[in-house]
């Protein structure tokens, strides 16, 4: 017997789904988002899934089409700020919506329930719209735990002693973690943490004082070519601010005396004479 679709009942249920899956996609990568935008992308989520009236297209068809979709839902959902920023979440997301769509068929095939139709990667099945809601909010909140455990070994102090070394200038202070903190550089992708000139002068040529004080075209006047290399422009964007914010690579940011990186940008404020009476930096979760 052929199953009925309702085009209507179609996109509502995909809306719910694709907005459940940008949850979680926000959540696993600690991404402050409006949820307005979750929504307009979520309802991309929902027109895409007419494609279960397209004829089976194919497994190498049906990831590209995933894909192309995700991207687009993606951008609508979260922007684009760096392009690793972007790929991280549309990998995230597509893992995410395969996931869904593996339990999906695994349902079907075990129980076969009534109603239920799923053709290239989309979902429909007769639902009353009180079940779907209270569904997807357990299905989120199951996700947010297992999420949740799969971070359990992020580090839950917050308060840090950082090393700072610097063509062989060493500079102590104190970091707190800051989770809202996700910025990276362009480039490398490497993580950014955020400090003011004040604190981090004593450890950098003087010659650069006119580019972190904010002049960032003063760059190409740095005679060193070395110390060049190591600085960068990293573009922000906070509630209140956007802007260019002078940064350098360190040769060795340490942490408690216990962890060591050089894969990371010292993104430094030109604008404050001090982050906090309490500590020097912010940290970036991504070190960790």
């Amino acid at each position: 017997m052929q199953e009925v679709i309702y085009v209507d009942v179609l996109v509502v249920l995909n809306l719910f789904i694709s907005y459940f899956l940008l949850l979680a996609t926000s959540f696993s990568m600690k991404e402050n988002v409006k949820k307005l935008r979750l929504f307009i992308g979520a309802f991309l989520g929902g027109i895409y899934s007419l494609v279960v009236f397209l004829p089976e297209m194919g497994f190498v068809f049906n990831v590209l089409s995933r894909i192309s979709a995700g991207a687009l839902i993606v951008f609508a959902s979260f922007g684009f700020k760096t392009f690793r920023r972007f790929l991280r979440l549309l990998l995230t997301f597509v893992m995410i919506t395969f996931l869904f769509a593996g339990l999906m068929i695994g349902l079907w095939i075990i129980f076969r329930p009534r109603g239920m139709v799923i053709n290239n990667s989309s979902v429909y099945f007769q639902i009353s719209l009180p079940l779907l809601v209270v569904s997807t909010a357990v299905c989120y909140i199951i996700s947010k735990l297992v999420i949740k455990f799969l971070h359990r070994n992020k580090p839950q102090k917050t308060i840090c002693r950082i090393k700072i070394v610097n063509f062989d200038e060493t500079l102590e202070g104190s970091a707190m973690l800051d989770t809202g903190n996700t910025l990276s550089e362009g480039f490398s992708g490497y993580p950014v943490v955020i400090c003011t000139y004040d604190f981090i002068k004593n450890i950098i040529p003087a010659e650069s004082e006119n580019f972190f004080r904010g002049n960032v075209n003063a760059l190409d006047a740095i005679a060193d070519e070395n110390w060049r290399k190591k600085l960068r422009v990293v573009s922000f964007h906070t509630v209140s601010d956007t802007g260019l914010m002078p940064a350098f690579q360190p040769d060795k940011l340490i942490i408690d005396n216990m962890q060591e990186t050089d894969k990371v940008y010292i993104g430094v404020m030109s604008r404050k004479k001090y982050i906090n009476e309490s500590f020097d930096m912010l940290l970036n979760p991504n070190l960790f």
